[in-house]
């Protein structure tokens, strides 16, 4: 089902109330304030196709920052894409900060803290499944806020991709049409990711740690994973391992326990865990405690919090 929503509607004084109400609603929750004088006209579409949503959006200059409040307040851990098609901002995540302009792409991530600033007559957001994703193009959290190159050979049927997917009435189609139009895009998404690691990191670098990564995201439910199971596993030295992460601020059993941690929230907020214990030995934890706490400091909530829900 497509929505639609225009601050046309309301009164000029409630306009930009009424946005952020609608953008919270339909997006992310986040903290948002206009940067201009003018009066706020803006309009925002919506519509799922097939595990990807599409938005478009025209607005005039304003920020939007999501927070640690805000991630408590509305948890999210899918990945977004921002197209600018005649528009301009900045999107700023992991301490980078990536230009938006005429045909730019910018990767940003709802799980993780951002600030972003837009003025846009016509722009586009594009809601990407975390887990499809990553199965896709396993390093692709590393890439927020950095600009997909418009010269690499994925980019251009991207763009098109996502405005086709905006304008296509799918209801006219045959059954599955949209669901395979989204899945096609994630697939072209995942293509132009791997072209821009290819651009930031050394070749033989890059294999080790995808395929770590895509290690993990296979087993990270294995309570007996660990530093030197990896090692083992890839026939390197747990240095070797350990440096490939490093190189990233990151380490591997980070990355492991993280995994574990979204499985089970998302398993709670999905109600497919009908227990904290459930959720935590399922998804690799073997100490409740230790679990509890590490989801609180991940989250700002309990993992009761989300079964209550």
């Amino acid at each position: 089902m497509d929505i639609k929503y225009s601050t046309l509607s309301v009164e000029r004084a409630q306009r930009f109330e009424f946005w952020t109400d609608v953008i919270c609603r339909h997006c992310i929750p986040a903290s948002s304030r206009p940067l201009g004088d003018e009066i706020f006209d803006a309009d925002f579409f919506a519509r799922s196709v097939g595990a990807v949503e599409i938005s478009k959006i025209g607005a005039p200059l304003h920020r939007w920052s999501r927070g640690v409040t805000d991630l408590r307040r509305g948890p999210d851990d899918d990945l977004w894409i921002a197209y600018t098609v005649d528009g301009h901002g900045i999107m700023s995540q992991e301490g980078r900060d990536a230009h938006l302009g005429n045909g730019d792409l910018v990767l940003y991530d709802a799980a993780r803290p951002f600030d972003a600033t837009l003025a846009a007559k016509t722009a586009y957001w594009m809601r990407l499944p975390r887990r499809s994703l990553l199965q896709r193009c396993p390093g692709a959290e590393r890439l927020t806020a950095r600009s997909i190159n418009s010269g690499q050979p994925a980019s251009v049927p991207l763009r098109s991709m996502i405005e086709h997917a905006a304008s296509t009435d799918f209801s006219k189609m045959r059954p599955g049409a949209a669901a395979q139009f989204g899945s096609t895009l994630l697939d072209l998404v995942a293509v132009a990711l791997e072209f821009q690691i290819e651009n930031i990191e050394p070749a033989s670098e890059r294999d080790l740690y995808g395929r770590v990564v895509a290690y993990i995201q296979r087993n990270f439910d294995d309570p007996e994973l660990c530093l030197d199971s990896l090692a083992a596993a890839h026939q390197v030295s747990s240095r070797t391992i350990t440096r490939a992460f490093a190189r990233r601020q990151q380490t591997p059993m980070g990355m492991v326990w993280q995994r574990r941690l979204d499985a089970s929230r998302l398993a709670l907020m999905e109600g497919r865990s009908v227990s904290v214990t459930a959720a935590a030995f399922d998804h690799g934890f073997s100490d409740l405690s230790h679990f509890s706490r590490a989801f609180r400091k991940a989250y700002g909530c309990t993992p009761h919090t989300l079964l209550s829900r």
